[in-house]
């Protein structure tokens, strides 16, 4: 892993995108779109129809473990 990307907080990256670890400012700002995301009504219809209802619970289980509320 070179200097740049140890810095960043990046502790494994796969092509893919597996597994990161995120830095405290992007656990709040990821926390923060979570959240404005799960409460539009719209945006969770568009998530739902692309991705399927098991998206939008993965993200709602994600905004809880990251320590957010969800108001909907």
């Amino acid at each position: 892993m070179d200097n740049k990307a140890y810095e960043s907080g990046i502790a494994f990256k796969a092509e893919t995108g597996e597994l990161y670890m995120l830095g405290k400012k992007e656990r709040i700002l990821l926390r923060a779109i979570l959240a404005v995301t799960l409460k539009s009504s719209a945006a969770r219809k568009l998530i739902s129809e692309k991705h399927g209802a098991e998206s939008l619970q993965m993200a709602e289980r994600l905004l809880e473990e990251m320590g957010g509320v969800l108001d909907a």
